[in-house]
């Protein structure tokens, strides 16, 4: 009787340890692994076993964690007093749409074993999403070309993932920053960029918005040089040359949703658009943050034109204004 009083405060209760095959997987991969059950000091009714996928946001110096899709694993079962030991198979398919890991954003695995009238037994494992091999391929061509992650790069904002970039050498072009956020369409990866250049009376900084599609060819293997010859000449004509930035619009893209948002489509790595998840928007974490630091300084005030990566007039920029957060 004691056995079974304590066991309801966690004491001789059964524990429960989510083992993946490994922490890293790429965005679109099918996670893998085993649960493991441990019987405690006395039998346990489980009303069921699930594994929640959690992200945690940097947010202006705090941090917002909210559940981006739980996966039920298993219900109503017996764990028998010790040495009963249960094998549960665990996968999950990462969808294509969700931030990436970054220094701003990290993911961890929650498995609660639901114990009826109990305590629950619980554990945590941090995972690591990484681009698809694609996107990868732009990481690693700028960093041929000297570029390097700024501290706090891959911060979520209203319309996606943004990652910073400073050139580390000259490049014959006045660049301080480089802002990129993916958009994955179906015959061309888009980079949606924005340029920080030092230029005009005495070096004031100048920004310029533009699109950059890369085919899906030079993404392949092999084709890293090209690659970075590619963007380094987009890079280099819209900085000399603004009139030679395209227009740009998706459609679709900037208008008004669910109570007045403004959403991405599907599509954009990080965006809105995975938000979907578990049911719950990506926007949701932002009005989280915006609990912390005022609703007005998360969503860009009334909409003016205050700033936000794709704040400013006409082209891509011309969707309204949501501040990063």
């Amino acid at each position: 009787m004691l056995k079974k009083l304590m066991a309801k405060f966690g004491v001789g209760a059964a524990t429960v340890d989510l083992q993946l095959d490994r922490d890293q997987w790429r965005l679109g991969e099918t996670m893998t692994g085993s649960i493991r059950i441990e019987g405690g000091e006395v039998e346990q009714r489980i009303h069921d076993l699930q594994v929640v996928l959690m992200m945690r946001a940097h947010v202006k110096g705090n941090h917002v964690t909210r559940p981006v899709q739980m996966i039920p694993v298993l219900s109503k079962f017996v764990v028998k007093e010790k040495p009963f030991v249960q094998e549960v198979p665990f996968q999950f398919t990462l969808p294509h749409d969700l931030a990436m890991t970054s220094q701003a954003v990290q993911y961890f695995l929650h498995t609660r074993l639901d114990v009826e009238q109990a305590l629950d037994p619980t554990d945590q494992d941090y995972v690591a999403i990484l681009p698809p091999l694609h996107i990868e391929k732009v990481f690693q061509a700028l960093e041929q070309l000297d570029f390097r992650q700024k501290p706090g790069s891959g911060k979520l904002t209203a319309y996606g993932q943004e990652f910073s970039f400073a050139p580390i050498r000259p490049m014959g072009i006045p660049l301080k920053e480089l802002e990129v956020i993916f958009f994955d369409a179906p015959d061309q990866l888009h980079l949606l960029v924005e340029l920080d250049l030092a230029t005009g009376f005495l070096g004031r900084e100048v920004e310029r918005k533009a699109e950059i599609p890369v085919p899906h060819d030079l993404l392949e293997a092999g084709k890293e040089q090209e690659l970075a010859r590619y963007l380094q000449e987009k890079i280099e004509t819209y900085a000399n040359n603004p009139q030679a930035i395209p227009y740009f619009s998706l459609p679709g893209y900037g208008r008004k949703g669910h109570k007045g948002r403004y959403q991405p489509m599907s599509g954009m790595i990080g965006g809105m658009a995975a938000g979907l998840l578990g049911g719950l928007l990506l926007g949701e974490m932002m009005e989280g943050a915006g609990d912390l630091m005022g609703a007005d300084d998360l969503l860009g005030g009334d909409g003016g034109d205050d700033g936000g990566f794709f704040g400013g007039d006409g082209g891509f920029g011309d969707f309204g204004d949501f501040g990063d957060f």
